[in-house]
């Protein structure tokens, strides 16, 4: 029987790369293992594997497949998929993902099939041609005819159980089993540094499907709490919200993830009835309005932000604001106002990344309109978790502005860099990091 493998890279920007479950490789395991019976299909997992060559350690499989979410993991992969061709000429490689949509001819360099789009028809039908020796389309795009509820949740059984739940996604809520869900997929929002609202609409999992999900979880894995990995995990629309945060409280678990600081007060109500613990807001900047303006983010106003935090507190959820330093327009003062802001409102946890222009976003592709002279052509620089756990952390930043930027004059990256380690210092000295 044909052997068909989703190869998972090893995360080389996290600190611990074990922490999270690689959803998206085992969703479409799932998929493949579902629609291609005649074909065995597993999980090469490299996270964590010893330092060495690329592919070093992979096992022959007939086909491999490549779901590359991430730009920071592109080289990486192009050098395993290199690697494996010469260690297995006959095996045939595939890919898709958010960097193989936004960069498709640099794709088409490395791997035999490009899939273009959110690809649960193209893989199956470029998996079964190759099986029957049909001639294979080099670059496939997604016809779409599917909607995320129209397949089933992510098989955790592809990895060894004690890789699906762990006790570090609620570590500060008594270190209960959790592990990673998607019960959503793209996003209505359209953040200029974003490139992960394809589709360009939120795809809903059904509430059925949500508590079976969690059920399962429980049941299998003695899980207690899920980590929503969803582009915003309490939705704005009421009709859209009430039964996602309902099915969630049902399962009787306990609950986090990341949303914007939108929508009514009844919902935060309700998602902390539910068992919401801890909510990260994508608030980006608290330098000024203008800057989130620029960035197009979905709320643009600081004011605005703070009368949300305000609410959740109130309802006796935690907050977890998540920054991003670098970003076009920001000023020199953006230290001291993210300084002032924080003792202000007070969350309970912050997480600041480094500007990072991705591949695909806006930000990527008018770099003129906003003051980038150069983006690093490294794509392994292209993370963004920068001075996180210790001041030593510098992949990230792979960008420099001009010095007369539309908005003035512009930081450089040393200036940036230096705001970002003085800001973690700040949040580690008062344990608001984690």
């Amino acid at each position: 029987m044909a052997s068909v493998a989703l190869i998972v890279p090893s995360w080389h920007y996290w600190t611990d790369p074990l922490k999270l479950q690689p959803l998206w490789e085992l969703y479409y395991a799932t998929v493949l293992a579902d629609q291609v019976p005649n074909a065995t299909v597993d999980v090469i997992d490299l996270r964590g594997a010893p330092a060495g060559a690329p592919g070093d350690g992979v096992p022959h499989r007939d086909i491999y497949v490549y779901w590359i979410m991430k730009s920071a993991d592109a080289f990486e992969l192009y050098a395993v998929s290199e690697a494996l061709r010469r260690t297995y000429p006959k095996s045939l490689h595939i890919a898709g993902g958010t960097h193989v949509d936004h960069l498709p001819d640099q794709c088409a360099a490395y791997f035999d099939v490009i899939l273009n789009g959110t690809a649960e028809d193209t893989m199956v039908q470029a998996v079964r041609d190759a099986l029957a020796g049909r001639p294979l389309t080099q670059r496939m795009v997604s016809g779409r005819r599917n909607h995320f509820s129209g397949f089933p949740h992510a098989r955790r059984s592809f990895i060894p159980p004690e890789r699906v739940a762990n006790d570090k996604h609620f570590q500060m809520y008594g270190g209960v089993p959790g592990t990673g869900v998607y019960f959503s997929r793209g996003c209505s929002f359209r953040c200029n540094f974003c490139v992960y609202n394809n589709p360009g609409k939120f795809e809903y999992r059904t509430p059925e499907q949500i508590t079976a999900e969690i059920e399962d979880l429980k049941t299998v894995y003695g899980v207690r709490g899920v980590n929503l990995r969803d582009e915003v995990c309490v939705p704005v629309k009421r009709s859209e919200a009430i039964p996602y945060i309902e099915a969630i409280g049902r399962t009787g678990v306990i609950w986090r993830g990341q949303s914007v600081p939108l929508g009514d007060e009844d919902m935060v109500a309700l998602a902390a009835q539910s068992g919401l613990k801890e909510l990260a807001l994508g608030l980006e900047s608290v330098d000024s309005d203008a800057v989130l303006v620029t960035a197009n983010k979905p709320s643009k106003s600081i004011d605005n932000n703070k009368r949300y935090i305000e609410i959740l507190k109130k309802h006796g959820i935690k907050v977890k604001v998540c920054l991003i330093f670098g970003l076009p327009g920001e000023s020199a003062h953006v230290l001291d106002r993210t300084i002032a802001f924080l003792e202000d409102v007070q969350p309970d946890f912050v997480a600041v990344s480094g500007f990072d222009p991705v591949p695909g976003s806006p930000f990527f592709k008018n770099p003129q309109t906003y003051g980038i002279a150069r983006i690093d052509d490294d794509l392994s620089k292209h993370a963004h978790l920068l001075y996180r756990f210790g001041d030593e952390e510098e992949v990230g930043l792979p960008f420099e502005y001009v010095e007369d930027a539309p908005w003035g004059k512009a930081l450089s990256r040393a200036q940036i860099a230096s705001n970002i380690k003085s800001i973690q210092a700040y949040l580690r000295d008062r344990g608001m990091s984690y």
